[in-house]
């Protein structure tokens, strides 16, 4: 660092130390002395005494301000520790001050600590020269964007302009932009030093402009001289030392390169690579919209001719397709739709305005399905085999629909291949296929059922009365057994009695699986009653999830309300097994109450373990159970599905493992609750 001592003093103390310590040390006897020297050298630090600055010390900063291209930072000089030496110091606003007798290892000290601070100051001098740079850099670009709108569908301007801004913005000696044709690579633009090459050509394969079409990356060579993916003897021709090529792309593949050379090593860094790839973007656009305008305007005149023909075909295509029940669409290789009828508009809610390209398949339906579409779409593309499969998308407002999709391929005249699509609703073909496959089991059972109850229950009772004149028998011989006897028979006889009872209610529950829909219907507050089964299962929920409830106004529906307290029972009570206890804060059992048409909704949703597809295609078979021996006997769901046809219902479940089950119960609405006005509001919250 460079010192400027202002003290009458020539062999200043500090001045001396300095100089010991290697600096380069100047002594001014006073201001004006001192504004001399900083009008002709750069000076880092100006080194001040107390007294100088005791009067007046605005003086100063007069001398500050004649530095360039910095103000030198100020060590002031104090006679001693005290507040009155250091006070003139520090209202003039040194960076740092020694007090004396000022050692060696103080000035040492600070001089030290003003380096540091002179290097940071640089440092972001740096930083913002080179922030000025990118921003003039990026100035740069934003014109060269302009330019090119400017230009029109001109390419060989646009190839002309964008070579020569290239070549400008990378420092580079020479620019070109090179196209693929035939196996070879061809200079059509250039610029600079390599302006004498336009025409040149060289292969593919070998060369740093082949490697980087052929794998569509941007390639850079620091020297060419000594990288094994340069044609050597090319860019000795050229005389290219170092060398950027990026790709220029045009429907997805790559079809030419801009290329910026030097004829010295080592000349580009990552800036130029960004800058390239930004002016080669533009470039590729500009290639594209030039080739698509022209391709538009050889398609002019044909389709011009084709229009009314098109037309009478079109409106006789749209007529047929969208009085069918069935939804169809037609779709590109990318997945986009650029046909639907209006079968298909009616399901997903689309306006006719609407610009079908723009939708995704997530906009439509649920992740999930979306999936599943499109991996089946993939499939026929990628075949060219038309297929069948069944899937489920469900309406807009949530309700579950399966569909059968035909899919097939369809060429336009010109080529290109399109994906065709039916789909037709089989919702209620399998809710049917479903219920037949329960009922015809439901049956069976119910047959056997009836049978085994009957047969047990005239047995069990003979035991059941034994058991009771055995008891009371027990009690008449007790004084005479042995003490201690008479305890152990009658902890057998009570468990008898248990067992008995047991099989008492096996059979109960037989019965009333098997039996026939004898009760009476009548207008049931469907609120109410999952109110009550609330209330008494709250000892198996309260340990294991909150109960959220979430309500809207229902009618009332077709039913027996101690029937359906005996579904919703089992379903809360199972949804509460279904989580391990321990964190209610943690999970939830969710009631949801909707109505939909004539129909009024009850779901129970728990965020339990699930269950597997296996358990889940037979959980509503007769004696079907994942509870251990003895804990259940496989009859709960069972009942709830009869109980529920039985009245007009229908009861399906959605589960998947680990992320919980929904049980869906749909009742048919009372009749005279489809006469009267809607019901009054009532809202619960959990």
């Amino acid at each position: 660092m460079k010192f400027l001592c202002i003290s009458a003093n020539s062999q200043h103390p500090v001045a001396e130390e300095l100089r010991r310590q290697g600096q380069e040390v100047s002594v001014a006897a006073d201001a004006a002395a001192a504004g001399s020297v900083l009008t002709h050298e750069a000076v880092d630090v100006l080194v001040v005494e107390t007294e100088a600055l005791a009067v007046d010390g605005r003086w100063l900063d007069s001398l500050r301000s004649l530095a360039r291209p910095d103000s030198p930072f100020v060590l002031g000089l104090a006679p001693a520790a005290t507040e009155a030496a250091l006070e003139p110091l520090l209202a003039a606003g040194v960076d740092e001050y020694l007090t004396a007798p000022f050692a060696a290892e103080d000035v040492r000290a600070r001089r030290l600590l003003l380096e540091r601070r002179g290097r940071a100051r640089q440092q972001r001098r740096s930083s913002e020269e080179a922030a000025r740079g990118e921003m003039e850099r990026l100035a740069a670009i934003i014109q060269t964007q302009a330019d090119v709108a400017m230009a029109g569908l001109n390419l060989d301007e646009i190839m002309r302009l964008l070579c020569e801004r290239s070549r400008v913005l990378c420092g580079a000696d020479g620019a070109a932009v090179a196209l693929v044709e035939d196996g070879m690579v061809e200079y059509r633009v250039t610029t600079g030093s390599v302006a004498a090459h336009t025409g040149f050509r060289l292969k593919v394969e070998g060369s740093l402009t082949g490697s980087s079409l052929l794998r569509g990356e941007v390639m850079r060579t620091d020297d060419t001289e000594d990288d094994v993916r340069v044609n050597v003897q090319a860019t000795r021709r050229v005389g290219a030392r170092s060398m950027i090529c990026v790709p220029l792309w045009r429907e997805s593949r790559p079809v030419g390169a801009l290329n910026v050379v030097s004829s010295r090593p080592n000349t580009f860094d990552d800036r130029d690579v960004r800058t390239l790839e930004l002016m080669a973007g533009l470039l590729g656009a500009a290639m594209g919209n030039a080739a698509e305008a022209k391709a538009r305007q050889e398609l002019m005149a044909q389709r011009t001719a084709a229009l009314a023909a098109l037309q009478e075909s079109q409106e006789l295509f749209a007529s047929f397709m969208n009085n069918s029940p069935a939804v169809a669409f037609i779709k590109d290789s990318q997945g986009r739709r650029i046909w639907v009828n209006e079968p298909y508009r009616r399901f997903f809610q689309l306006p006719e305005s609407m610009d079908l390209a723009v939708l995704d398949d997530t906009d439509l339906m649920p992740a999930a399905s979306a999936a599943h579409v499109q991996r089946e779409d993939q499939l026929v593309l990628a075949s060219g085999k038309p297929s069948a499969t069944e899937g489920m998308i469900p309406a807009r407002d949530g309700t579950p629909r399966h569909w059968l999709t035909y899919r097939f391929i369809v060429k336009e005249r010109s080529g290109r291949r399109l994906l065709g699509g039916v789909s037709i609703d089989i919702t209620d073909r399998k809710a049917m296929q479903a219920q037949l496959v329960v009922a015809d089991r439901l049956a069976a059972v119910g047959t056997l059922a009836a049978g085994v109850a009957h047969e047990i229950n005239n047995p069990l009772a003979f035991v059941l009365s034994n058991l009771s004149f055995l008891s009371g028998e027990l009690q008449g011989v007790a004084r005479e057994l042995p003490p201690g006897r008479i305890s152990e028979m009658e902890e057998v006889l009570r468990e008898a009695v248990d067992g008995a009872h047991r099989v008492r209610h096996i059979v109960r529950d037989l019965r009333t699986f098997s039996r026939g829909d004898d009760e009476v219907a009548t207008a049931v507050n469907v609120q109410a009653v999952l109110e009550s089964a609330i209330t008494m299962a709250r000892g198996e929920l309260k340990m294991r999830a909150q109960v959220v409830r979430e309500y809207r106004d229902v009618p009332l529906v077709e039913g027996n309300e101690g029937r359906f307290g005996q579904v919703f029972l089992n379903l809360l009570i199972n949804a509460a097994q279904a989580i391990a206890p321990g964190h209610p804060e943690q999970n939830e059992v969710r009631l949801v109450l909707r109505h939909s048409a004539d129909r009024v909704i009850i779901e129970v949703r728990d965020t339990g373990v699930g269950m597997a597809p296996e358990v889940r295609a037979r959980i509503f078979d007769p004696f079907f159970t994942t509870k251990p021996v003895g804990e259940g006997t496989g009859l709960g769901l069972s009942i709830c599905h009869g109980i529920v046809t039985g009245f007009g219902g229908e009861i399906s479940v959605e589960s998947e493992e680990g992320r919980g089950s929904t049980f869906r119960v749909s009742l048919p609405v009372a009749q005279r609750s489809r006469e009267a006005s809607p019901p009054m509001r009532l809202h619960l919250v959990g």
